[in-house]
């Protein structure tokens, strides 16, 4: 008896979460419709529908509950400044984040749709990873360590190729180790910090040229001044690098670029290769969530580019040029709300050991064995 009356409730229960969305999807266009389904779980979740001034004009009962019991009202006197600018942003260039917000004193990963000419908002619990995903990259690191060891061993044997393959092997490893701890790690807080455009490129650049890699440089005619979390925010753009590097060769002419945009700072990198295909602009992003991955040809890059990204309540954005080639850029607000000192969750830590750098890891990828050989 017990059972069926369990089972009766579970009934009652999901017919009345289908009532709650079929109301809260009528009338709605498609687009937004298709969005929400595109998330397998999002129906688990509280969803807002909101304009493009950020007017709230629909939501469901849970988000009801989490935000406030009101009808119609704008998200500015909910959300921090810097998530509302993201949310218009992501409207204004067509383009999805992933976002983490803290409100009623939890924490939820921010899922923005751009659906006709608003926004679907999707928010997730934002639950701490399990702990293994750490214990797993520390044995990833302790290998890529030995590796390093025996590269050290091979170089005084006087086999400097080998070693220069096991130092390049070590490398590529701890770049996945990277990828996947950030997108799947535990939180861990950021370090914030005034940063200089100026000092941050130069920093780049003087990396690449270490590698042998030389670009060209479009620095701000005037520095500009910002907040964030130097290391991970070079590291991702040194990704965007990389991943330029490895789809259109060492020979690329690339372009690298910081600029103020409104209230925002934009770090670009542009090349001149074919550009990015349809296909590859619409897998980019969660591609290596999917089944049908294929290895080698989609990674970890582009999603942890972004979540770094999004962490910095910022956006990356990918334009193809008029005849060849594609620009992309991480974009940020100058001076992020101290909301987002609030312990933006990233269990990212860089394995930076003596000789090796933030380039060694990010362009390992994309550089042959012989760029990491020892003098």
């Amino acid at each position: 008896m017990e059972t069926k009356r369990n089972d009766t409730d579970n009934m009652k229960n999901l017919q009345s979460i289908n009532t709650e969305l079929d109301v809260f999807f009528d009338g709605l266009p498609q687009d937004v419709v298709y969005a929400a389904c595109k998330g397998l779980d999002a129906f688990l979740h509280p969803m807002a529908y909101v304009s493009n001034q950020l007017m709230l004009l629909r939501q469901t009962e849970s988000c009801k509950n989490m935000m406030a019991d009101v009808g119609f009202y704008s998200l500015e006197g909910i959300l921090p400044e810097a998530v509302c600018e993201t949310i218009r942003q992501c409207i204004q260039t067509g383009t999805e984040q992933n976002l983490p917000v803290s409100l009623q004193e939890r924490r939820w990963e921010l899922h923005i749709v751009p659906a006709g000419q608003g926004a679907l908002l999707v928010f997730a619990s934002s639950a701490q990873q399990q702990v293994g995903v750490t214990l797993a990259a520390a044995r990833l690191r302790d290998s890529a360590q030995n590796l390093m060891v025996q590269a050290d061993l091979l170089g005084m044997k006087g086999m400097p190729d080998m070693a220069a393959q096991l130092r390049q092997q070590a490398m590529r490893i701890l770049r996945q180790v990277n990828h996947m701890q950030l997108l799947a790690g535990s939180p861990e807080p950021m370090h914030w910090s005034e940063c200089s455009a100026c000092e941050l490129m130069h920093d780049i650049v003087r990396q690449l040229e270490q590698k042998k890699i030389h670009v060209a440089v479009r620095e701000p005619e005037k520095d500009i001044l910002f907040r964030a979390d130097r290391r991970l925010l070079s590291a991702a753009w040194l990704t965007l690098i990389s991943n330029s590097l490895r789809h259109v060769g060492t020979d690329a002419h690339l372009l690298l670029s910081a600029e103020k945009v409104g209230n925002s700072i934009s770090f670009g990198v542009t090349d001149d290769g074919e550009g990015l295909s349809e296909e590859a602009l619409e897998r980019m992003n969660s591609t290596w969530q999917k089944q049908d991955a294929v290895f080698g040809s989609w990674g970890l890059g582009i999603p942890y580019a972004r979540r770094i990204a999004a962490m910095h309540s910022g956006l990356l954005l990918f334009v193809r040029g008029n005849e060849c080639g594609t620009s992309a850029y991480i974009r940020i607000p100058l001076h992020t709300a101290e909301v987002d000192a609030m312990e933006s969750g990233s269990g990212y830590r860089a394995f930076l050991a003596s000789g090796i750098s933030a380039a060694d890891i990010e362009l390992s990828d994309a550089l042959e064995a012989e760029a990491f050989m020892k003098n």
